[in-house]
């Protein structure tokens, strides 16, 4: 980020490849529609180009500066394309889970539960694993990228990562047999 706030058009394009994604996936969940959310990820990353001053490392990661960015700027949107009646012609049923998740407390149990079953097992795992997946999942970088920030060969970061995943599952399983 540093580099971008320096006027660094090519850490931008860094910056797009490791967190499109997620900017993608979010703007599709709270627009509900492809192209939208493909609009999105254009117009947050180009806002974080033009506003990169503004963010201030101290305050968090990146990663959640463009997570707040991008929740205002869909929610924006959704209500623009509310008023001109965008969704007028989709079907209710999409919005299920929506409406359902915003009301229903058994639900934000069961997540509560599950937040905290995945913390626990994510405490369980080793050094290794849990900085693996923390910089994958977490800073958005490539197995390839971890291996060169850490200093492992791309072998291990790979057997951290695949090791660790397959913990985690063997954990979440054990979890949903105890709930049962």
């Amino acid at each position: 980020m540093v580099r971008v706030q320096a006027g660094d058009e090519a850490a931008l394009g860094q910056l797009l490849d490791r967190h499109a994604r997620l900017v993608l996936g979010i703007g599709f969940r709270i627009l509900r529609d492809i192209g939208e959310a493909q609009e999105l990820v254009q117009d947050v990353f180009l806002h974080a180009f033009r506003k990169c001053q503004l963010f201030d490392p101290r305050r968090g990661t990146v990663r959640g500066w463009l997570i707040r960015i991008t929740c205002h700027r869909a929610l924006n949107r959704r209500e623009y394309l509310n008023l001109r009646r965008f969704y007028d012609h989709r079907n209710l049923d999409d919005f299920a889970d929506v409406f359902q998740t915003a009301v229903d407390l058994e639900y934000e149990v069961q997540l509560s539960r599950s937040e905290e079953a995945l913390r626990n097992a994510f405490a369980e795992l080793n050094e290794s694993q849990r900085t693996t997946l923390q910089l994958y999942f977490f800073e958005g970088y490539s197995l390839r990228e971890i291996s060169q920030r850490l200093g492992e060969s791309l072998v291990n970061v790979r057997h951290h990562y695949y090791r660790a995943l397959s913990r985690l599952k063997a954990s979440a399983e054990l979890n949903s047999l105890k709930d049962e």
